[in-house]
């Protein structure tokens, strides 16, 4: 499996689990990572993204976000990286 399988699939997984959306991921055909229907760094960029929530570096993870919506190309990705924006200010709000 190559480097950029790996990940695809690392962060499919991330985004199946729905570490904070809370909402119901859309179900993808893991068998083929290159045939994913989402940006690859996309994909990264909300995995980065959760892990800075874990480790409550909440205005990081907000911005890593931001980036991934900017490589969104599809909907439901837009939908995800969106949710998780509104989840990190919650945080951010909270901490203050």
């Amino acid at each position: 499996m190559t480097t950029k399988s790996r990940i695809a699939a690392l962060a499919l997984t991330a985004l199946l689990a729905g570490c904070s959306a809370g909402g119901v991921s859309p179900l993808v055909d893991v068998s083929r990572a290159d045939a994913l229907p989402y940006h690859e760094l996309a994909l990264h960029n909300l995995t980065l993204g959760r892990e800075y929530q874990v480790q409550g570096r909440f205005e990081l993870a907000r911005q890593t976000f931001l980036q991934g919506l900017a490589t969104a190309q599809n909907d439901d990705m837009r939908a995800v990286l969106s949710q998780e924006i509104e989840n990190t200010d919650r945080l951010i709000r909270t901490k203050r």
